[in-house]
C-alpha cells in the first residue's frame, strides 16, 4: 500500500509561547531534542499518530509542528537551510519523501502552496487536508487541490461534498495514555470545570458568552480557564486596517498577501474585526493560567463536572474535542444536544445534555447536587471515551480510509 507518512500541523501560539516560556533552555538543544521536548507536554495530537502508526501498521512515519520557530530553526541550521516559514516547510516534505502526506490546519495553506508541495514532492501518492473551523472561498479552493478532506464535523463533511471535495468524517479524540497518567483524588472539587475561547464573533461563542453569564447569574460554581478576544485599541485599528486590506486585494486579485501569516490569518476573518465586550462577571471568574496538554486534563480530572458548548459554527452536530477531554478525564460531560450526539455518547447515561438554557441550569444544578449519581454516569462517559474515542482508534479509522484509497 505506502510506507511512508509525514503529517504537518501547527500548534496555538499562545501554547507555544507558553511552552518556550516556561521552557527557554530547550531552544539551544538539537532538533530531535527539542522535538521529543515539546512532544512529551502531550499537547493536541502532539505527535501520536505517527507513532500508532508505525507501532500498528509498521510505517515510516513523522510529524512537523510548522509554526515552532525554534524548532524549525533547529531544523534549518542542521541542515544547513537558510529558509525559513513556508519555504523551510517545503524544504522538509521534500526531504522526507512521504508517500501519504497529512496537512491538519489546511485553513493556513493556499491552492498555489499545495500546487507546489505536488510540484516539488513527487513521491506523494495521496494528499490528505483537515477542517474544523470556518473557512473562506479561498481556503475552499485550497481544499479541491487535496486528494481527500478529513472533516471532525458532518456539517462541513456534507458543505464540502456539495463542493465536490471528496471528505470523511473524522471526529476528534483523547489520548489514551495521557487519561491512564491521572491520578484522580477521591475527593473531587464541587466546581463546575470550563475550559474554553470566547471569541465575540459570527460562527464562534456569542451563544457560549450568554450561557456563561447565565451561569454565573445563577450563583453556580463556575471555575473558568480561557482566553478573552479583547485587543488593545491600537493593535484593533491595524486588525481593522489589515482586514480592509486583504478584502481589497482579494477583490482586485492581488494574491501577494497570501505569503505573509499574521495577514493570512486575517484573510480567515468573515467579518471586521471590533471591540468585544465581555461582562465584569466573566471577566472576574475568568483565571489568567493556561492549561494545556497533560495539565489540562489533570485540571479537569479533579472536577466532578464539566460543562461544554459548541460555537455557532457547529451548527446541528456535535464536534468539539473539549467533549472527549472533559468525558475522557472523568469529570461529567453536561454538553448541547445535538443531532449526532447518540453516535457519540448516550444521553442520560454516559453524560449529560440540555437543549436549552433553562435546562442547562437545571442538569448542572442536578450534578453537583447528585454526586454519586454524577459520578455514575461519569465513569460511564469515560469507559466510552476510552472504548471509542481515543486517538489509536482514530488512526485506526485513517488506516481504513487509506487501505480504501490506496485499493
Amino acid at each position: 500500500m505506502f510506507s511512508s507518512f509525514l503529517k504537518v500541523t501547527s500548534f496555538y501560539t499562545d501554547y507555544l509561547k507558553n511552552y518556550y516560556g516556561l521552557y527557554p533552555m530547550v531552544i539551544d538543544r538539537t532538533y530531535e531534542e527539542q522535538f521529543r521536548h515539546l512532544m512529551g507536554e502531550g499537547y493536541g495530537y502532539a505527535d501520536f499518530f505517527p507513532r500508532y502508526l508505525e507501532k500498528n501498521y509498521s510505517f515510516k512515519a513523522r510529524e512537523i509542528i510548522h509554526n515552532a520557530t525554534f524548532l524549525q530553526e533547529a531544523w534549518a541550521r542542521e541542515n544547513g537551510s537558510k529558509l525559513s516559514g513556508d519555504e523551510l516547510l517545503l524544504e522538509q516534505i521534500a526531504a522526507h519523501q512521504p508517500e501519504v502526506l497529512m496537512i491538519q490546519d489546511s485553513i493556513n495553506f493556499s491552492a498555489e502552496f499545495i500546487g507546489r508541495i505536488r510540484e516539488k514532492v513527487k513521491s506523494v501518492r495521496l494528499l490528505i487536508g483537515h477542517c474544523c473551523s470556518p473557512y473562506t472561498s479561498l481556503n475552499l479552493k485550497a481544499f479541491g487541490k487535496y486528494d481527500l478532506m478529513l472533516t471532525c464535523s458532518e456539517k462541513f463533511r456534507a458543505e464540502l461534498s456539495r463542493a465536490q471535495i471528496r471528505c470523511y468524517h473524522f471526529p476528534h479524540a483523547v489520548e489514551a495514555s495521557l487519561l491512564t497518567e491521572i491520578s484522580r483524588e477521591d475527593t473531587v472539587s464541587g466546581d463546575i470545570i470550563f475550559i474554553a475561547s470566547f471569541l465575540y464573533r459570527n460562527e464562534f461563542h456569542r451563544k457560549r458568552i450568554a450561557y456563561v453569564e447565565e451561569i454565573l447569574k445563577n450563583d453556580l460554581p463556575l471555575k473558568m480557564y480561557g482566553v478573552l478576544e479583547e485587543d488593545p485599541w491600537l493593535k484593533l485599528k491595524m486588525k481593522q486596517a489589515a482586514y480592509m486590506y486583504v478584502k481589497s486585494a482579494g477583490l482586485l486579485g492581488m494574491k501577494g498577501y497570501l505569503n505573509n501569516p499574521s495577514l493570512r490569518k486575517i484573510a480567515q476573518l468573515k467579518e471586521l474585526p471590533v471591540r468585544s465586550r465581555y461582562s465584569t462577571a466573566i471577566k472576574s471568574t475568568l483565571r489568567e493560567d493556561l492549561l494545556f496538554g497533560r495539565k489540562m486534563l489533570t485540571e479537569i480530572s479533579r472536577h466532578a463536572v464539566g460543562f461544554n458548548l459548541h460555537g455557532e459554527v457547529a451548527g446541528e452536530y456535535a464536534a468539539n474535542v473539549r467533549m472527549f477531554e472533559v468525558a475522557g478525564a472523568g469529570a461529567l460531560l453536561v454538553t448541547d444536544h445535538m443531532k449526532n450526539i447518540r453516535n457519540l455518547y448516550e444521553p442520560d447515561s454516559e453524560i449529560l445534555t440540555y437543549n436549552s438554557m433553562e435546562e442547562c441550569i437545571e442538569k448542572l444544578r442536578w450534578a453537583l447536587e447528585n454526586p454519586l449519581e454524577a459520578r455514575e454516569i461519569a465513569i460511564k462517559g469515560q469507559m466510552r471515551t476510552l472504548k471509542d474515542h481515543t486517538v489509536e482508534k482514530r488512526v485506526d479509522q485513517l488506516y481504513d480510509i487509506l487501505k480504501k484509497e490506496f485499493s
